[in-house]
């Protein structure tokens, strides 16, 4: 037997950028205890010596360097280039995993072939009492909600049926992640976790959260004028290149009070993010072939309606999420 055939999943982490971080991931990495697991870090043209640091004190480990930054996504994917595993696994680097937390996926994931992927429990490093998400709550507008978020973290219970994905770690099956094409290449920052949930749920599987499988995030809750542009960017691809005309149709009135209220949003939160919305729609515009091309593509995917997939997903907005920023950036910033 090869040792490609001993390996059974392959995680990958990728950096950029990452001295303050990476270390720190590598080391909870080494000491986990899942059988037939192979590492690959996947360096985005990092210029502050992590890559080298990480070779140094890991050789064990696979390395691909891009050349620069592919983005998320793109880093993944790179990853996926070069894995073996009969499942993928991508992880953020600026995280720390308990060390049975890959044997416990994988042992649920083994359980049932309807499950496309499965994600752990994400602590706040800086305050493991704290929940910072669940999985995700994925809105039928294509807004992604973390769940459980700054609640106090109590007893694992068991796995938890959830309409997400988070993109900070997961794991799923490497033949549904070749059938959608890897990560969304679109997705060059946030929302990869959201498309590859909503497209898993277009083919028919189900996702769980695991309470009792555990990692720790550096995490904080927060907005930028870019963060803003990709997140309604890559919104607007994903539920356009995916509903059925008539369903965009009849979700159209639903759909344009959300589009208001973001822009809303947008506007409390000063003029770079309305720009940054308009540059959303222009973006979404000026690339709209390739969403046509998605189209297709995802079509092909598909084995349920839509009104199964929209069954699958959230009707309940979380904007205290989000107005949760703004209260705390209006104070910070003395107007509140």
């Amino acid at each position: 037997m090869s040792i490609s055939d001993q390996i059974k999943v392959s995680v990958i982490v990728v950096n950029y950028n990452g001295l303050p971080y990476l270390d720190t991931c590598l080391d909870s990495l080494s000491r986990q205890t899942c059988a037939g697991c192979e590492i690959i870090v996947v360096d985005n043209g990092s210029t502050d010596g992590s890559l080298q640091q990480a070779r140094d004190k890991y050789p064990g480990l696979t390395y691909v360097e891009t050349g620069h930054n592919l983005g998320y996504a793109g880093g993944v994917n790179a990853g996926l280039a070069v894995a073996v595993g009969e499942y993928i696994s991508p992880l953020n680097m600026d995280t720390r995993v308990e060390a049975d937390w890959l044997e416990k996926l994988l042992g649920f994931m083994e359980s049932g072939p309807k499950v496309g992927a499965a994600c752990p429990r994400v602590l706040v490093m800086e305050s493991p009492g704290v929940i910072n998400c669940d999985g995700l709550n994925i809105h039928i507008s294509g807004l992604g909600f973390c769940r459980d978020l700054h609640s106090t973290a109590t007893a694992a219970g068991p796995p938890q049926k959830v309409s997400g994905i988070s993109g900070c770690s997961y794991i799923i099956r490497r033949d549904l992640f070749n059938r959608m094409g890897g990560a969304p290449a679109y997705c060059f920052m946030y929302n990869d976790d959201v498309v590859i949930s909503w497209l898993l749920a277009l083919m028919g599987y189900d996702i769980y959260c695991l309470p009792s499988s555990v990692i720790y995030h550096r995490y904080r809750l927060s907005m930028t004028p870019d963060k803003f542009f990709h997140l309604e960017k890559n919104r607007l691809y994903l539920t356009i290149s995916t509903f059925k005309w008539p369903t965009l149709l009849l979700l159209s009135p639903l759909l344009l009070v959300i589009e208001a209220m973001v822009f809303a949003y947008s506007i409390v939160k000063g003029w770079p993010y309305p720009r940054s919305k308009l540059g959303a729609y222009q973006a979404a515009f000026q690339e709209r072939k390739e969403i046509a091309r998605l189209r297709r593509f995802y079509g092909t995917l598909r084995s349920v309606s839509d009104w199964t997939l929209l069954q699958k997903l959230s009707w309940n907005l979380e904007w205290g999420q989000l107005f949760g920023i703004v209260r705390f950036r209006l104070r910070r910033d003395g107007r509140g």
